[in-house]
């Protein structure tokens, strides 16, 4: 049996044991408290100017497209030029086989010299015959009869010189001429070849100025007019910016797309080595500025947060978003946002933010409303989130996801394409 003494003696010892171990345990945690303040970094919001920008896809094509015909049938004795080569207008393209039609406009002379004599001679007749009936020597009957005759033969005169008109105007098709400057493009015939009025030689692409076709969207068009500025970013010139102008708007909506065409010309300028720099063909982006404000207030992508519940919120033609901002006692405080138009990597904000506050830009995923955090200078900053995923043209962005939200949520349309 043991003894009650040294039974009493083991219980202290192992509640002493507890104690001390539990009282550890609670330095442990409180210690954890105190270093558990989150490290952010934080920018001061600012004012800046920014523009309402519309974007989107450009297809550069041709501004006209001319086709050369030849309008008689035979063959072609010259075609010198190629594919691709520039014709300036008035120049010469093609010639056609002629010598039938300059055989026919021969003879037509032939006999116009023939009744040219004929006119003479009834002419000379005819007053002869004048002069005997005023003596009563001649009938009035063989007066009228020369004059008869000689009316029909100078008639006769004159629907062949009509005739002869025609002809020369025929053969003067056997010579294409180039009606604008342009590119040929889909030449059809080689020389030798038979021409026929129902197949084009080939057709003129008119590059100078180029033609973008711009499809908007139904809440774009009325912010559109003739005359606006288009700056133009394309994929084959990463470094360069090309102006164009708006030239015409068309006077409806497609019924399929429910989108408005917009007709922009943009100047073609020459390269060093003479060539035009852009290309039916090209691919890039078309940007309009549809209005300028100065002095609102701005922040970073970078900074914002979709929340699933904000989203939820959402009016037709409103951005919500979520941000944090540091308080005077250090204090993350959650702001809900309203944003306007967005330009480059910078949104303006309509409500809910203010100049001079403090903006959590970095560290924000996981922070909630009165957690006290330590900002950090940017280089002992915490690890960059993954930037926002830069969006299509003419296609809302997307923005950062708060971590606590219940699940991803779509980035809602913004006020700027």
């Amino acid at each position: 049996m043991r003894n009650p003494g040294t039974l009493l003696l083991t219980l202290i010892l192992a509640a002493t044991v507890v104690v001390s171990v539990g009282c550890k345990d609670k330095a442990k945690s409180e210690k954890a408290a105190v270093s558990t303040d989150v490290a952010v970094l934080v920018q001061k919001v600012e004012t800046a100017d920014i523009a309402t920008v519309l974007n989107y896809n450009a297809d550069l094509m041709a501004s006209s497209k001319v086709r050369l015909i030849a309008l008689m049938t035979d063959t072609i004795l010259s075609f010198p030029w190629r594919e691709g080569d520039e014709i300036a207008k008035g120049q010469v393209v093609a010639v056609v086989k002629k010598e039938a039609l300059s055989h026919g406009l021969a003879q037509l002379d032939a006999q116009a010299v023939a009744l040219d004599v004929q006119i003479a001679n009834l002419k000379s007749e005819l007053e002869r015959a004048r002069d005997l009936l005023a003596k009563g020597v001649a009938t009035q009957q063989a007066v009228d009869q020369l004059n008869a005759q000689y009316s029909a033969t100078v008639a006769q005169k004159d629907a062949l010189v009509a005739g002869r008109r025609q002809l020369a105007v025929s053969a003067g098709h056997a010579v294409v001429k180039a009606p604008v400057d342009g590119v040929l493009s889909g030449k059809m015939y080689e020389e030798g070849d038979i021409a026929s009025p129902q197949m084009p030689l080939g057709t003129l692409l008119v590059t100078d100025p180029i033609k973008i076709e711009l499809k908007l969207v139904e809440k774009d068009i009325s912010r559109v007019s003739i005359g606006q500025d288009v700056d133009l970013k394309l994929d084959a010139w990463p470094d360069r910016k090309f102006t164009g102008t708006v030239a015409r708007v068309f006077p409806y909506v497609d019924q399929a797309t429910r989108t408005n065409t917009v007709e922009v010309m943009v100047p073609n300028p020459r390269g060093e080595d003479g060539a035009r720099l852009l290309k039916p063909g090209m691919f890039g982006t078309a940007s309009l500025v549809v209005e300028r404000r100065q002095g609102v207030v701005t922040v970073p992508e970078s900074a914002l947060l979709i929340d699933n519940k904000l989203v939820a919120r959402q009016q037709a033609g409103q951005l919500l978003r979520k941000a944090f901002v540091v308080d005077s006692e250090g204090l993350a405080r959650e702001k809900v946002l309203v944003l306007g138009a967005r330009e480059g990597d910078r949104w303006e904000i309509v409500d809910g933010l203010a100049a001079g506050e403090s903006l959590v830009v970095r560290g924000q995923h996981g922070l909630k409303d009165g957690m006290k955090v330590k900002i950090v200078e940017d280089g002992k900053a915490p690890a960059a989130e993954a930037p926002a995923t830069q969006a299509p043209a003419a296609e809302a962005p997307a923005a950062n996801v708060d971590a606590g939200s219940d699940r991803p949520a779509q980035a809602a349309s913004a006020t700027t394409n």
